[in-house]
């Protein structure tokens, strides 16, 4: 019998995942079994933790989560982050980026809320087509989110994976998304996080051509380890969480 291919492995892999998705406490309980020897992070590193969906009986575990990140740095905004990797904000121990990804209406309900308690900025990376389903945000919440400070950016118009478009399909989701968020807040659009998000399977250079020529300053994968001043901001590596998960688990993710 053949040995499966490194892509086939992936596919496996994220089946699995996927099945797990759906019962994140379990999920938790399993990632938590990989944490013995991982510690949050205590030296100097910028991480990027992002979420999903915070539906309202997973808000005090990610209340949990920010809380554990502030003892051990601050949570900056897109923007300080940027700067951290530049070398024009000073990078002296652990800090913290935030980000959601999609456009669901547990932002405006449940995660701005716990945001505005601790006054953490966010990023939300929003599928434009989303806005205005059922159970997702509408134009006038994403514009509020804007008031209150935080960042949006672009996560395409359908949420595809973008290695599986032809180049004319790829490119219309990275740039097209751009101008609808723009039309629709009235400002600037300037990060774009790529749906799925690994380098391996779901990305190429393609895309980050694209994203650089439609005129975004930093791309997002789901690449994990820490960043460090001279990184590239089109290049992003960010952890994804989710807030049922215990801190044993977030150690998996977000670690030294």
């Amino acid at each position: 019998m053949r040995s499966p291919t490194p892509i086939q492995r992936r596919l496996n892999e994220l089946g699995l995942r996927s099945r797990l998705r759906r019962r994140p406490r379990l999920q938790g309980r399993i990632l938590a079994l990989a944490s013995a020897r991982k510690r949050l992070p205590a030296t100097a590193g910028l991480y990027f933790p992002f979420y999903h969906d915070v539906l309202p009986e997973y808000a005090n575990g990610l209340r949990r989560h920010l809380a554990a990140f502030q003892e051990r740095g601050p949570l900056i905004s897109w923007t300080a982050a940027l700067e951290v990797l530049t070398g024009t904000r000073r990078l002296d121990g652990p800090m913290f980026c935030l980000s959601f990804d999609d456009g669901h209406a547990s932002w405006r309900d449940v995660v701005a809320p716990i945001l505005a308690e601790r006054s953490i900025p966010a990023t939300f990376f929003v599928t434009t087509g989303l806005i205005g389903q059922p159970g997702n945000l509408s134009w006038n919440d994403c514009r509020d989110l804007r008031a209150a400070g935080h960042t949006v950016g672009s996560h395409t118009i359908t949420h595809p994976r973008l290695a599986d478009c032809d180049d004319e399909t790829a490119l219309r989701e990275i740039a097209e998304s751009r101008k609808e968020l723009e039309d629709e807040l009235g400002t600037e659009i300037k990060d774009f996080a790529a749906p799925y998000g690994n380098p391996a399977v779901d990305l190429g250079d393609r895309e980050i051509r694209a994203a650089r020529e439609a005129g975004y300053r930093s791309f997002a994968t789901t690449l994990r380890p820490a960043m460090h001043v001279g990184d590239s901001p089109m290049w992003i590596h960010r952890q994804g969480l989710h807030p049922a998960w215990p801190l044993s688990a977030v150690r998996t993710r977000v670690h030294e």
